[in-house]
């Protein structure tokens, strides 16, 4: 059977605001644009007024904020009969932790005896006191002692029972509460009926004689009043509160408290998301009933699987998916590569979400023989001079100590528990110690074998990272040797032995990706800021630059191996918008003139700063970060409006709190933060010197930006791969990260605007394209691309899925800015010429003796696609014949040979 091809995908962001019924009425848009499958943000059940779905509190019902089962099977139906597809993305690694979530209550209220126990990854034989049998609930404000002297916490009854609140919050009360309520201390005779509940409580199912209780209250004056009395006393006093509340199954905790202790696995640092235990069958079953349904029904044509490096056995999991799905679902995961990195050859997946496009062609906007320049220039302005290595070890082991303490506490328990290590002489501090260093110090978010299966390659992943971590930390040798015996499986005997040592290496891989995703990509990333361009998903500041020759390799591979995978340039996830990203990249061909306006912003913004005895509001490396921030997101015409500085500012309380230098989440210093919002207010006046000098920079940026992004553009969508649109990226994407990035999107002036384009071309067939790049700031331009770029994928399938990627030589002065390849595919051919670096030619380039040479091919002659002007097929096109009346090649070949 053929495995489902979706062509190219775009992005959608359910929410109450954004509802199936909203979708359909874009699916002729969608289907003009060139667009062939929606991929859908998660649909299930989530916490009431989710913006992105991923809070997943029902995976068996279709959000109803979102819309009916009817309404999800209509929109599939109008897809399929445009040829159109649906490629829903599912959340197998975690659910909210909310009472919303019906597992959640059920496991809160019945505790060991909920059927959903072993659904959640939690340690209720946690060594802790305070935990034994008892789930943290981390989502009050103070410690519990001081939660019940200050009165917060109420016991409440309605026809669900008896339920915990706090404020708007309520939580269902534990089964084993109720008798120590329904008791009081004083002689008050005790109604019949209530006896009979109680004395039944062990004989009845809970639901039930939770019902008969309800129904009594209303039924019977004298049990109602009971109940009332018995609230009245628990309430009013401290002591009787605190024994009620140490009968529950839970613990209910101030949030703060699991930085640095938790007995649940939860997502990165997110309280309320609580992990599954989805490696156990009946878990992944309970949880894939309606994806299965829907894929039944033919609803669905591809799957999408978040955060699949934070399940316990990824490959084991993506096995039974596809046995699931069967053989024509298309499956891509969430899945961040780092360098030299590829998916297991044993996932039955296609690819994945296309974060390593995303970085490839950063890469390759950013010009490579710049970065020195730029790394020397940041280290001489903040005064420091640490590597990015050095910078991710010690933000990695900061997010370790200071937020996964609890965490990694966990592991050294267990792996104390392994009898291995438990008869050698280091101590629980040693094991620690040691394993804090491996885990800092692996280099990728998971190595997916267990140690009873290691590869070669693998054992020397665990070697390299041991051998990494003992060079930085000498100190530290004797328990990472331990260490490498143990998951190197050095004189282990025990088979069970060795079956506890897979389980805990699995759990440790669990916890790599949160390390590295908190560590590098949600604290360096905004705290590291030789070249911000870089600080994204899927990329890295410690790269600055590919040459075409690394590209042309690359997209060689991706060809060959996963020519389904996802080509993302903008995500809900990545940390700017990709039009403010290629706009960053023209700096790097700029760097004396960059240096030249920093240098001068500094001067002249020096008054609007704070200077409190050494402490200096914005520091010098926030101030850097400010101004590379400004080029990025600025809007098209380079000045701030109202608007804009609002947008900044917030984005910029974030960026502050993500840093964790100055300011965090769970310490904010308002000070700082307002500080640095005033020097934002002031610096971006209208009539700032540095606003009106900013603008005259941003004049020679912005235009070349536009170049960037187009290239970034007609690379995507021509590439080996699967072009994905995030939603509204068909127009310019200067935004911030989210919730910056999930605005809503105009569809009924896109798809006006689109109409025009169309007819405007028609009428202007051989400088349409040239015109709307005269007006780009308006983002016609863009958009026109996009629907040429998916318009030619769409016509011609098999050239983008099974046809060849050539790469084309370029000779000639220029021949490092210009990147050029061919797509083939038995008569079908297309050529792509894309200027590259362009902020550093010549004002006045006309790319002189700058040509390419064109593959042998009887041809007679190609069209550029965009001027419709026409070049005989030679072995040499000049450059500056095809960029005459363009900025870009876009050409194909109607197949007529050459006799």
């Amino acid at each position: 059977m053929t495995r489902y091809n979706p062509g190219s995908t775009y992005r959608l962001q359910f929410n109450k605001d954004f509802t199936l019924a909203d979708a359909e009425k874009i699916i002729q848009y969608l289907d003009k644009t060139g667009i062939k499958t929606i991929y859908a943000s998660p649909v299930f059940q989530a916490v009431r007024g989710s913006m992105h779905g991923y809070d997943v509190t029902n995976p068996l019902r279709l959000n109803e904020e979102l819309g009916t089962d009817d309404d999800l099977e209509r929109l599939v139906e109008k897809l399929h009969a445009r040829g159109m597809g649906w490629l829903q993305d599912i959340v197998p690694n975690h659910m909210a932790y909310s009472a919303e979530n019906p597992w959640i209550a059920d496991l809160l209220e019945r505790g060991d005896e909920s059927d959903y126990l072993e659904f959640f990854d939690i340690q209720l034989n946690h060594p802790n006191d305070k935990l034994q049998g008892k789930l943290m609930l981390p989502f009050f404000g103070k410690p519990l002692v001081q939660l019940i002297d200050d009165h917060e916490l109420s016991i409440h009854f309605d026809e669900n029972g008896f339920h915990l609140k706090y404020f708007e919050n309520e939580y269902p009360l534990s089964k084993n509460a109720y008798p120590l309520l329904l008791i009081p201390v004083d002689d008050l005779k005790i109604p019949g009926e209530i006896h009979d509940f109680l004395f039944d409580m062990e004989k009845l199912p809970w639901d039930r004689n939770k019902q008969k209780l309800s129904a009594l209250s209303v039924e019977n004056p004298d049990v109602i009043h009971h109940i009332n009395y018995c609230l009245s006393i628990v309430n009013a006093n401290s002591e009787q509160m605190k024994v009620v509340l140490e009968n529950l199954s839970y613990r209910p905790t101030y949030w703060k408290e699991t930085e640095r202790l938790i007995n649940y696995r939860r997502f990165f640092t997110i309280n309320g998301l609580i992990c599954l235990n989805i490696q156990n069958k009946n878990v992944f079953k309970a949880t894939h009933e309606l994806i299965e349904k829907w894929i039944e029904k033919k609803q669905v044509d591809g799957i999408r699987v978040d955060h699949i490096d934070g399940l316990f056995n990824p490959s084991e999991y993506l096995q039974r998916l596809r046995e699931l799905s069967g053989e024509t679902i298309h499956i891509t995961v969430e899945k961040i590569l780092e360098k030299d990195e590829k998916i297991p050859e044993n996932w039955p997946v296609e690819g994945t979400t296309g974060y390593d496009f995303l970085g490839l062609v950063n890469n390759l906007l950013t010009n490579p023989e710049k970065g020195p320049v730029f790394y020397s220039y940041y280290s001489d302005w903040i005064k420091k001079t640490d590597q990015y290595r050095d910078v991710f070890y010690k933000k990695n082991r900061f997010i370790l100590y200071n937020r996964f303490k609890g965490e990694l506490d966990n592991l050294t328990q267990e792996c104390l528990s392994i009898k291995t290590v438990a008869e050698t002489e280091i101590n629980e501090q040693n094991v620690r110690d040691g394993l804090a260093e491996f885990l800092v110090f692996c280099p990728v978010y998971k190595i997916y074998q267990a140690p009873s299966s290691f590869s070669k390659s693998e054992k020397q992943q665990v070697n390299a990272i041991i051998d990494s971590a003992i060079r930085a930390n000498k100190g530290f040798e004797n328990s990472l040797e331990v260490l490498r015996k143990l998951f190197l499986l050095s004189d282990i005997k025990s088979e069970k032995e060795i079956e506890r040592i897979d389980i805990f290496f699995r759990h440790c891989m669990q916890f790599t990706g949160p390390l590295m995703a908190k560590g590098i990509e949600d604290t360096a990333f905004y705290s590291y800021n030789p070249f911000i361009g870089h600080n994204e998903v899927g990329d890295s500041p410690g790269y600055f630059g590919i040459h075409t020759e690394t590209f042309h390799q690359l997209m060689k591979e991706r060809q060959e191996r996963n020519p389904l995978t996802l080509n993302a340039t903008s995500t809900h996830d990545t940390k700017r918008g990709e039009d403010a990203r290629a706009r960053l990249n023209v700096l790097s061909d700029i760097p004396e003139k960059w240096k030249d306006a920093t240098r001068s912003w500094r001067r002249m913004n020096k008054m609007h700063k704070v200077f409190d005895r050494e402490k200096e509001i914005p520091t010098a490396n926030d101030e850097y970060f400010i101004y590379q921030v400004l080029c990025a997101h600025s809007p098209m015409d380079g000045t701030f409006d109202q608007l804009f500085i609002t947008r900044l500012q917030d984005y910029l309380v974030k960026a502050l709190r993500e840093a964790k230098v100055h300011s965090s989440w769970s310490d904010p210093d308002e000070n700082y933060e307002e500080e640095t919002l005033q020097f934002i207010q002031k610096i971006a006046a209208s009539n700032s010197e540095f606003s009106q000098h900013f603008f005259v920079f941003m004049k020679e940026v912005i235009p070349h930006g536009i170049i960037n992004s187009l290239t970034q553009l007609i690379l995507k969508n021509t590439c080996p791969g699967i072009p994905d649109t995030y939603q509204g990226c068909e127009r310019w994407n200067l935004s911030f990260v989210d919730p910056d990035n999930r605005n809503s999107v105009d569809y009924e002036q896109l798809d006006d605007d689109l109409d025009e384009l169309i007819r405007g071309s028609q009428s202007d067939v051989f400088g349409f394209a040239e015109k709307l790049l005269q007006r780009a700031d308006n983002g016609h331009i863009k958009q026109w691309l996009t629907y040429l770029t998916l318009k030619e994928r769409k016509e011609h399938e098999n050239l983008f899925l099974k046809g060849s990627y050539v790469p084309v030589e370029v000779e000639g002065k220029y021949r490092k800015h210009l990147i050029a390849f061919c797509r083939h595919f038995e008569d079908d051919h297309l050529l792509i010429v894309l200027p590259l670096n362009t902020a550093a030619l010549p004002a006045d380039c006309n790319w002189e003796d700058t040509w390419l040479l064109l593959p042998e091919l009887k041809l007679l002659e190609w069209e550029n696609v965009l001027t419709k002007d026409f070049f005989k097929n030679t072995n040499k096109l000049e450059a500056s014949a095809l960029f005459a009346r363009s900025h870009f090649g876009f050409l194909r070949s109607d197949g007529k040979v050459d006799a």
